[in-house]
């Protein structure tokens, strides 16, 4: 093929494929997903959860109304949210916070800060966006828990949010990174009780090993955003961490008893992998 057929032919592909990732950009899915414990209260059979992560700050539609419709339709009892809602590359935080305010008229929400959190605000902003998410009701669990009642029974919901030297790859986090290990997890959360249904909201879904390790029952995280890039068969292709083919990037993984659900996130630029709500049912009867 010459130079000028070359050419002709990206020219083709590049006019056929960047008007469809645009639109797909904008096309939320919703992922629904059964998770099966006999450890799982009676009274939360069919407790529902829809879980957000890697936002970035992203706008759907006029002030999120596609998003919120979508959220309200699934009737989550909780919305809990996995961190890098924001981002450096879109400071202003407001139209977010109008999201949180009205998430918080639905259900009860609850949060852990990612790494974009923790690194793109200072803390003036920070401060800020955790009073205003604090005053519409929406409950930070970083390094935290809080037990969620049905009646006289409870499950537990806690939140893991570490320190940039277990972030590998990731702008300022390249070096100096430390592999996260059971003695961390326990440093940040404690012993897990091994009598409660426990709910683990952690950003980073690649240590799922760990959470497994320490007996969570159920991981949520994002941070992979799907591996960027879908292809047929292999799904995401790429990791935050500068690393092809991440471990845990998208759907449900085992261990044992204990689940992970990585969600593909809603923001940044994708291909074949479109912006993702996850929506969890609770079930006791056995198997997923």
């Amino acid at each position: 093929m010459n130079r000028r057929a070359s050419m002709l032919a990206t020219s083709f592909f590049l006019g056929g494929t960047i008007p469809h990732v645009c639109r797909e950009m904008s096309r939320i899915e919703v992922s629904r997903f059964a998770i099966s414990s006999p450890a799982l209260p009676n009274g939360f059979d069919g407790f529902r959860i829809v879980h957000l992560s890697d936002l970035h700050n992203k706008v759907f539609g006029k002030d999120n109304a596609p998003l919120t419709k979508l959220i309200a339709e699934e009737k989550p009892d909780i919305i809990v949210m996995t961190g890098d809602m924001i981002s450096h590359d879109a400071p202003n935080t407001d139209k977010f916070l109008r999201l949180i305010k009205r998430l918080a008229g639905l259900c009860p929400v609850y949060y852990v800060n990612g790494n974009h959190e923790l690194s793109d605000l200072d803390e003036e902003a920070f401060s800020y966006v955790a009073e205003t998410m604090a005053s519409y009701g929406a409950v930070c669990l970083d390094n935290a828990g809080e037990d969620i009642f049905r009646g006289e029974e409870k499950i537990h919901l806690c939140g893991l949010c570490y320190s940039a030297e277990y972030y590998r790859g990731v702008r300022e986090y390249k070096r100096g990174w430390k592999a996260f290990m059971l003695t961390d997890m326990i440093n940040y959360l404690g012993v897990k009780q091994p009598d409660e249904y426990t709910v683990l909201l952690a950003h980073n879904p690649l240590d799922f090993d760990v959470h497994a390790e320490w007996g969570a029952d159920l991981s949520l995280g994002g941070h992979v955003h799907g591996g960027l890039v879908r292809l047929p068969f292999v799904q995401g292709i790429f990791s935050p961490e500068r690393r092809l083919m991440p471990k845990y990037k998208e759907g449900v993984y085992r261990i044992g008893d204990s689940f992970l659900i990585a969600s593909r996130g809603l923001g940044r630029f994708r291909v074949h992998n479109p912006p993702e709500i996850v929506s969890v049912t609770l079930r006791t009867d056995c198997g997923y």
